[in-house]
């Protein structure tokens, strides 16, 4: 047992290097026998994830996804089925991603204007939070998007000079590691 907790705490570490993550994990065994790990995610000194998995098959897993140290939102997962639910009344946006064959990719935290303020990636259905360079690139790219798609600059640039904009939108942002 020891040396499980000695391997979650040293990945830890690892993950809190690349991301400017700090986490703290615990790992108990249940009246059954099953390993429970519960998971606390901080950046800058404030929650921003929560996850309680258990490594029972059958078991539900659960994630809640904080900004600023406020709940805003919980994904949580079964074998057959999975749902988000986000907090009422929070001042934030959250979305979610998900790939062709519909698992969760990822979930981002944003302001009602659309601007990413924390975010955070997912493999087998296992989140944890985004590099801070990652939320950046993304912000980048909603930034010149949303230039390109004002009302006024759609209006007033040709169609090929749009196209060109177009190409050099995407020429910029797919020479870049994308997200």
């Amino acid at each position: 047992m020891k040396r499980l907790l000695a391997l979650v705490l040293s990945s830890a570490a690892v993950l809190a290097t690349d991301t400017g993550i700090q986490v703290v994990s615990t790992v108990r065994t249940n009246k059954s026998g099953t390993l429970d790990t519960s998971d606390v995610f901080t950046r800058e000194g404030q929650t921003n994830l929560v996850r309680f998995i258990s490594a029972k098959p059958e078991a539900m897993q659960m994630h809640r996804f904080y900004y600023r140290g406020l709940l805003v939102g919980e994904f949580v997962a079964a074998p057959k089925s999975s749902g988000f639910t986000t907090e009422a009344g929070s001042p934030y946006s959250v979305s979610c991603e998900f790939g062709p064959s519909r698992e969760v990719k990822s979930v981002m935290i944003g302001t009602k204007e659309g601007v990413i303020l924390d975010a955070f990636m997912a493999t087998n259905g296992v989140f944890y939070p985004a590099d801070i360079s990652t939320i950046q690139k993304w912000n980048d790219i909603n930034g010149d998007l949303s230039k390109l798609l004002l009302p006024a600059h759609v209006t007033n640039t040709t169609p090929g000079q749009f196209r060109h904009e177009v190409e050099q939108l995407i020429e910029t942002h797919s020479t870049n590691q994308q997200p």
